[in-house]
């Protein structure tokens, strides 16, 4: 178990220690939500570690990371014969678990006709190899883990409110580390023993003067950083250099998510007709030939967008000799 995670004294982290003990003796579906880098993935650990399958596998799965078409047949098994390169039959996923923990680390990122599949497995605790009709009836915990908004998503109808209620019944929520700020200092310097390192007295000003949005993850990288740079005595400045550096990273992404935010279906659409355009050296005739549609429907267009000339359309486009040509 990683004790950077586990360690703290802050009362809103002793509260989520005392709950998640507390569900690890229980068998129910538990869902873990949190930012990135909370260590979702070590609270699962902790629960399987104290409850009563902790002799048995912990599974993790990353729903994010496996592509949707091999899902079932990574969960469930397969076959041999089921389906082009199915060599030989395969058990599966919750098969392996068998007795155990399955996680399913970012849940919100499974595709509608894959929660149909994960629902019948949590109603029924019964899957089916892909290519088999043998049903298999199995044993193991689900923990699975967001750092989305699965209400939200049911409200959006691209996450099932069945499946929803199915996985949150002991709900678990992991506050960031800027809510716990008390910690900092004993995952810190608990980080930097592990790294041989120690801190300055002041060292812990420019931590405490960060918010952290990549939380216990994004900390541990930035003191391993300053260990690889300032070697065992980690001087503030240096700190200070690096989590500037964050925090302009931070900036930048801020900045691009939001010009991308401010993109509109129209702005879109009218940039499309302006590079063809612009592909077709002005010629609106091939411009609207090439886009698939009407030559007056691409004219109608420029008209609301005040580009009529063609010079306003494209300001290299020069007038072709032939008049007709540009037609």
């Amino acid at each position: 178990m990683h004790s950077e995670l586990i360690l703290g004294h802050s009362k809103r982290f002793l509260r989520l220690i005392e709950e998640v003990d507390r569900y690890a003796s229980s068998a129910w579906p538990i869902l873990l939500v949190g930012e990135t880098g909370v260590g979702k993935d070590l609270i699962a650990q902790r629960i399987h570690a104290r409850s009563p399958r902790s002799r048995h596998p912990f599974i993790p799965i990353n729903c994010g990371a496996l592509p949707g078409g091999l899902f079932e047949s990574e969960l469930f098994g397969y076959e041999r014969g089921a389906f082009s390169g199915a060599l030989q039959s395969q058990r599966g996923l919750v098969r392996a678990a068998q007795g155990g923990t399955l996680f399913l680390d970012e849940i919100g990122e499974l595709e509608l006709p894959l929660q149909v599949k994960l629902l019948r497995l949590l109603e029924s605790h019964e899957i089916r190899s892909v290519g088999s009709h043998r049903i298999d009836r199995v044993d193991v915990r689900i923990i699975a883990a967001t750092n989305r908004n699965l209400t939200e998503m049911v409200q959006q109808q691209t996450f099932r409110q069945d499946l929803l209620e199915r996985l949150s019944v002991l709900p678990v929520e992991i506050p960031p580390l800027r809510e716990r700020i008390e910690d900092l200092k004993t995952i810190a310097t608990t980080l930097l023993e592990r790294l041989g390192a120690t801190l300055e007295l002041d060292t812990l000003t420019p931590l405490k003067e960060y918010d952290w949005p990549g939380n216990v993850r994004q900390l541990k990288n930035v003191l391993i950083r300053a260990h690889v740079l300032g070697g065992t005595h980690i001087q503030s400045s240096l700190l200070r250099e690096l989590i500037d550096r964050e925090k302009n990273k931070t900036s930048a992404s801020t900045l691009a998510e939001s010009s991308t935010s401010r993109v509109t279906l129209a702005d879109i659409e009218r940039q499309v007709v302006l590079d063809r355009l612009k592909r077709c050296h002005g010629n609106r005739k091939k411009a609207a030939q090439e886009l698939g549609i009407a030559k007056s429907t691409l004219h109608d267009k420029l008209r609301k967008w005040k580009l009529e000339s063609p010079a306003q359309a494209w300001p290299l486009y020069r007038e072709p000799q032939h008049p007709t040509l540009a037609q």
